[in-house]
């Protein structure tokens, strides 16, 4: 499968004001911190799909750094996340990776939180090499980051159906998750029918209200207006009641088989 360069990606100006102002700050404070350990700095994930409708989202970002912060220095950055959260009234959800892992294509450490994995790198290098991030700082993704094998892509698609299957199993029918299962669901079927994980939850919930049987359509319209912030009554009773069966119907779309055995119950997505 070939996926597409995208040297450039969103330019940063393009970005909502809320978000781009966040992420100019977070910048600032980083090459304050860290100086010339600061390699670069990728904004991406919903906030930068200029196509979409913009809604409150965490700001997901990536930092690279070229050696490992030591505690002092991890938590004088933890300290600038909270107060530009406050200050700005925005929700981080930022990765730090070392410059030297995130050349190589096994799923990353956290920098300075060892228990921590990035288990959908090989999805979010996809998405940085379509163009989909917006350089805050330093080199863009393409002059850094291998690009995804189909095996890679696919092991990460499993593992997302599982974490799903875990939220199921575990009787969590908060409506953001049950919102994100539906929507969610719909790019990994997406992406197992068409071979590419390019796109984003909105998107995908189209494509689907398209290609899946009409039977899920309410759900899926319901998630969309849940993930927008704008739920009608019964939303989240809907979505929360289809949450379960959407994601066995999910399960039982992909093309590659489980390897797990029949009775085993769903594995945990982080580590």
């Amino acid at each position: 499968m070939q996926q597409p360069h995208g040297r450039i990606g969103v330019p940063i100006d393009a970005l909502p004001e809320h978000a781009r102002s966040a992420w100019l700050a977070l910048r600032d404070e980083l090459r304050r911190i860290l100086g010339d350990d600061l390699v670069a700095i990728w904004a991406h994930g919903g906030t930068t799909v200029i196509a979409d409708e913009a809604h409150a989202a965490d700001l997901d970002t990536y930092v690279i750094v070229g050696s490992r912060p030591d505690a002092a220095t991890a938590v004088a950055i933890e300290e600038v996340h909270a107060r530009l959260s406050r200050d700005h009234g925005i929700d981080w959800d930022t990765w730090y990776v070392l410059e030297a892992d995130a050349r190589r294509s096994d799923q990353p450490r956290h920098a300075y939180r060892e228990n921590s994995r990035d288990t959908a790198w090989a999805i979010g290098r996809a998405h940085w090499l379509a163009g989909r991030f917006a350089t805050v700082h330093g080199p863009s993704p393409a002059d850094v980051v291998p690009v995804p094998t189909w095996e890679e892509l696919q092991g990460e698609l499993s593992r997302e159906v599982e974490h799903l299957e875990r939220h199921v199993v575990e009787g969590d029918n908060d409506p953001y998750e049950a919102s994100f299962a539906l929507l969610n669901g719909s790019r990994v079927v997406r992406a197992a029918e068409t071979g590419d994980v390019v796109i984003s939850k909105r998107a995908a919930a189209t494509w689907a209200l398209e290609h899946l049987p009409e039977r899920w359509h309410r759900a899926l319209r319901a998630a969309e207006r849940a993930y927008l912030g704008r739920p009608e009554p019964g939303d989240h009773e809907l979505i929360a009641t289809e949450q379960g069966p959407f994601v066995a119907f999910v399960r039982e779309r992909l093309p590659w088989p489980d390897d797990r055995p029949a009775d085993a119950l769903p594995r945990w997505s982080g580590y």
